[in-house]
């Protein structure tokens, strides 16, 4: 039953007065008219079309606020109050009130069948039957959101005015991490190009669910998604992304070929490491690639690798906050991930390892093993093939490779007759540094006065013979040719 306040209703006698009146002149004037000329009658057709209200009288009455229908729910009944201003700021704005309430009077009965926007947006509705909007399979089973539901009521916006807000009226949690995002905040701030829902996802009518392979955010199909934007070199340089060759150092990684050639579906793409809604700058502390925070992001599929991480050296250091400790992208890289069997790798990685033990680095430079990586041969004893990889431990731990408890068995790896004695060669000794090797440092400082002295002994006596030995040669060319003895 509706219910309305006073003025309503004596705008309904109004408008009820108006149109009976109206239409029983015309009614009479007709039939005058058509008696008189021998006209034949009006269509039926057309006296319904002259009998339909137009905006105004419906706004009669749904122009006030008080004006409901039915029982309360949720403690409050259903208003049928239309804002006119909405209306007319509407992409309906020119059209009338029966162009989607076909049956309407003035007055109606109490309740209208429902409206069918098919009936104009056909193709509209087609598409979105084949998506995950309009399939009620796609909704497991749930009733599928309606187009007021995205596009409003009286308010009808185009989709290209629609938002991000929008689409938070069924998935609010995936927009408030949206929000709170590097896309978010950059469209927050009026930028036009940051992405959006349907950058990601396309076309609400054509969107699928991320499990289908046609979609866009499909496991395999996300690094060419994100690629739109993160390949593109003019719109990282008009917004100041660093991101060089990103996609394509992706795709050449073991993460890459492992998603776009092999299909594997457990191999990483860009959100299991960046994240999807909650995209973050590497800058911010809440971000998935935080320096911090990068083995517990690697940790989703390499939770065994972290743990060994987490009780060495290098991972106790990055739990202290310690900025300098070396995390997974400081040895194996951020995007370009290789094989860590790779000659390639292998050299690389005692170079990175050089970044933070410069002085080992030298030493071991100028070892047998370091001279030959220098040639680019991976044969010999490298930084891990001694000290380990992820379970890198400080020499006085016995759990370290290189500990006094371990070192025999590190040389077997390579050498299986190493002995104790053997394995008291130091890799990293430097004659230089008096205080740890005194006794290499003294005799090298020997060796070297040995070889000095020398050289400069004979240095010595070539110069001091050299002028006589000319002038011995001098004073025999220009004297008497000697004699061949008597017989």
């Amino acid at each position: 039953m509706w219910t309305t306040r006073p003025a309503a209703r004596s705008a309904i006698r109004r408008s009820s007065g108006k149109l009976l009146a109206g239409a029983v002149l015309s009614f009479g004037a007709l039939l005058i008219v058509g008696s008189a000329a021998g006209a034949p009658a009006v269509p039926a057709a057309a006296k319904a079309e002259q009998a339909q209200p137009k905006a105004e009288d419906c706004l009669a009455c749904h122009a006030d606020k008080g004006l409901t229908r039915g029982a309360p729910a949720k403690g409050k009944p259903p208003s049928l109050f239309v804002d006119e201003a909405l209306l007319k700021g509407s992409a309906h704005a020119r059209l009338e009130c029966v162009a989607c309430h076909k049956t309407a009077t003035a007055p109606h009965d109490e309740r209208l069948p429902a409206v069918s926007c098919a009936g104009c947006h056909d193709k509209q509705r087609a598409v979105l039957g084949g998506g995950i909007h309009g399939s009620r399979r796609a909704q497991a089973g749930s009733r599928p959101p309606t187009c007021a539901a995205c596009h409003g009521t009286h308010d009808v916006k185009p989709a290209a005015s629609l938002s991000t807000q929008t689409c938070a009226a069924c998935h609010a949690k995936q927009v408030e991490l949206y929000r709170e995002s590097v896309h978010g905040r950059s469209r927050q701030r009026g930028d036009l190009e940051a992405a959006t829902c349907s950058s990601c996802h396309g076309a609400t009518h054509t969107a699928v669910a991320k499990s289908d392979p046609e979609s866009p955010v499909y496991h395999l199909k996300l690094p060419r998604t994100c690629a739109q934007c993160h390949a593109d070199p003019e719109l990282a340089k008009r917004h100041g992304i660093q991101v060089g060759a990103v996609y394509q150092q992706y795709m050449d990684s073991i993460h890459g070929r492992a998603v776009t050639r092999s299909g594997l579906l457990v191999a990483a793409n860009c959100s299991d490491c960046h994240g999807a809604h909650e995209i973050r700058a590497r800058t911010d502390a809440a971000s998935r690639v935080y320096r911090t925070n990068i083995p517990k992001t690697c940790a989703t599929c390499h939770a065994g690798v972290e743990k060994e991480y987490a009780e060495s050296i290098h991972g106790k250091a990055a739990a202290r906050g310690d900025s300098g400790a070396p995390v997974c992208t400081d040895c194996h890289s951020a995007h370009q991930i290789r094989r860590v069997e790779g000659v390639p790798w292998q050299l690389d990685v005692i170079r990175e390892c050089g970044t933070c033990h410069k002085e080992s680095l030298r030493t071991y430079r100028d070892t047998f093993h370091g001279k030959v990586t220098q040639l680019g041969l991976t044969r010999v004893a490298k930084c891990s093939d001694c000290h380990g990889s992820h379970t890198i431990q400080p020499a006085s731990d016995p759990r370290s490779k290189v500990s006094q408890a371990s070192i025999v068995s590190t040389c077997q790896q390579c050498h299986p007759a190493a002995t104790a004695a053997f394995a008291q060669f130091h890799p990293h000794a430097d004659p230089h540094s008096k205080a740890r090797f005194p006794f290499l440092y003294y005799t090298n400082f020997v060796m070297m006065g040995l070889l000095l002295g020398t050289f400069a002994f004979f240095g010595l006596h070539t110069a001091l013979w050299l002028p006589r030995s000319l002038a011995e040669r001098f004073r025999r060319g220009r004297g008497p040719a000697e004699r061949p003895p008597e017989p």
